[in-house]
């Protein structure tokens, strides 16, 4: 008997010659999850076949007894689905999802640029400070970093002082990661 993959493959539409898959455009939408079940959300509609994204780092939690490093979730309650129009309902009825972000004024999920994304994951995977979230941003400059490992990151300076500067990469309607670096390693766009 053949899987429902092989089945998905096998499918292809009269109208342009694709299978399903590519006849429908995916875009990256955000969800709230029931508190500190951001990665157990995640893991259950990944297992439905649906590209997921939860921005995490490492940090140091300390007991009085012991220290121990934990991975936590840079946006709380905030997860990332990469999906089509057919996948939503999917995410929007999961028992650990609350509701599908929209923008504020509508009642439509909002979808959120591919390079937003990318450069979330950029970010987190190359920084080597602590990047946190900081949402209802008031920006101001535009600067790119010319030195170092996030060379080539785009953002907004949103604080400056000492040699030091703090800049955001933002995610539209929900705030941004901030992160401080040194005022050396950017220009101005």
């Amino acid at each position: 008997m053949e899987t429902l993959n092989e089945i998905s493959k096998i499918c292809v539409s009269a109208v342009n010659w694709t299978d399903d898959r590519e006849a429908h455009e995916k875009f990256w939408v955000a969800a709230y999850t029931r508190p500190r079940c951001e990665k157990k959300a995640v893991a259950e509609i990944k297992k439905l076949g649906i590209e997921t994204y939860l921005p995490t780092q490492v940090q140091i939690r300390q007991w009085s007894d012991r220290k121990k490093k934990i991975e936590t979730a840079i946006i709380p309650m905030v997860a990332f689905f990469y999906v089509d129009k057919t996948e939503i309902s999917f995410i929007r009825n999961h028992a650990l999802i609350i509701r599908i972000i929209s923008q504020p004024g509508e009642t439509a999920y909002a979808r959120i640029p591919d390079i937003q994304i990318e450069k979330l994951k950029f970010v987190l995977g190359q920084s080597d400070v602590p990047v946190s979230f900081v949402p209802d941003l008031k920006v101001e400059d535009n600067v790119r970093i010319v030195r170092g490992n996030l060379i080539g990151l785009t953002g907004k300076v949103i604080q400056s002082e000492y040699g030091e500067t703090d800049i955001i990469v933002g995610i539209d309607f929900l705030g941004g990661c901030k992160l401080r670096i040194n005022r050396l390693n950017i220009e101005l766009l």
